[in-house]
């Protein structure tokens, strides 16, 4: 039944996305520059937190590999169909170069995976990771290989699940992102190195590394390509460790207007670390629902 009521969902979602799309007025600028120009402007008001990265709920996110293991809990436990939503946040903190060039910011993004439908379990959150970040964006002007670098970012941030003793995972990152564009496409390079954490001395010590190998999952680095038109956005997000072993992840979204301030969301995932508890897991996932903040 539940799987049924999903494929119907995407159904309905795809003939939605052929329908008429909300005009957008047209702007001769790139999507970059205009989302840094109505944050911008926004940014002032005190009163106003920015959205950093893309905040959705998914109603409708249907796991193929659900991992019970990972949980402690007995193979067959968790269902396949569960909830997923994302909110992601920032605030301007400080303007550290003249002309507007260069922002520190502090953002926090919240990631969690719900059972909704578990009735029989009491509906538990199966998992949610954190993640606060302190970054700065520079705005550049250089060009390279035919595509404008229009910023660049150097930041750190913390991810945790959260939790203690077995089910604790986490790891620190120092990041750049350099952001490419031309037009409405966008490519972003974000390349990441692993901050070192001592080994655990135990299994219990709360001190130690968590996940010495996540770095093998997770990969060491991101690569983000964006493509926007009359408010339909197409995005590509890979990631691999670039080693013989060969693991990463691919995760493709496509949004689509649905009002002024709302939009449809699918979102296709295959691969490592879509969860930090399911870092080392491989996962398959297709999941529909709204979007509220797009990243362009």
């Amino acid at each position: 039944m539940k799987k049924t009521a999903l494929i119907v969902a995407i159904a309905f979602f795809m003939a939605a996305g052929s329908s008429k799309a909300v005009s957008a007025s047209p702007d001769q600028s790139t999507a970059v520059r205009r989302r840094l120009a109505m944050e911008s402007a926004a940014r002032d008001n005190p009163f106003l937190i920015l959205p950093h990265r893309p905040n959705y709920i998914l109603p409708l996110a249907y796991n193929l590999h659900p991992n019970d293991e990972a949980s402690g809990l007995e193979p067959g436990t968790l269902d396949e169909l569960e909830m997923t939503f994302q909110v992601s946040l920032k605030v301007h903190l400080s303007e550290l170069f003249p002309g507007n060039r260069g922002n520190l910011y502090a953002a926090y993004t919240s990631r969690s995976w719900w059972q909704a439908y578990s009735g029989d379990r009491s509906r538990p959150f199966r998992e949610t990771n954190h993640e606060p970040e302190l970054f700065l964006l520079y705005d550049t002007d250089w060009s390279v290989l035919g595509l404008r670098a229009s910023s660049v970012i150097f930041g750190v941030s913390h991810q945790s699940n959260g939790q203690d003793g077995a089910l604790s995972r986490s790891w620190n990152r120092i990041y750049t992102s350099i952001i490419l564009e031309r037009g409405n496409a966008i490519v972003s390079v974000k390349p990441w190195y692993r901050i070192p954490e001592r080994e655990k001395d135990g299994p219990d010590d709360p001190d130690g590394d968590d996940n010495p190998d996540i770095r093998t999952y997770m990969g060491s680095g991101e690569l983000g390509v964006f493509f926007r038109r009359a408010r339909h956005t197409l995005t590509l997000t890979l990631r691999n460790n670039l080693r013989r072993e060969n693991k990463g992840s691919v995760e493709l979204g496509y949004s689509y207007p649905l009002t002024a301030k709302m939009k449809g969301y699918l979102q296709i995932f295959d691969g490592y670390g879509e969860s930090l508890i399911d870092y080392d897991h491989r996962m398959s996932r297709v999941g529909v629902g709204i979007l509220l903040a797009d990243w362009l």
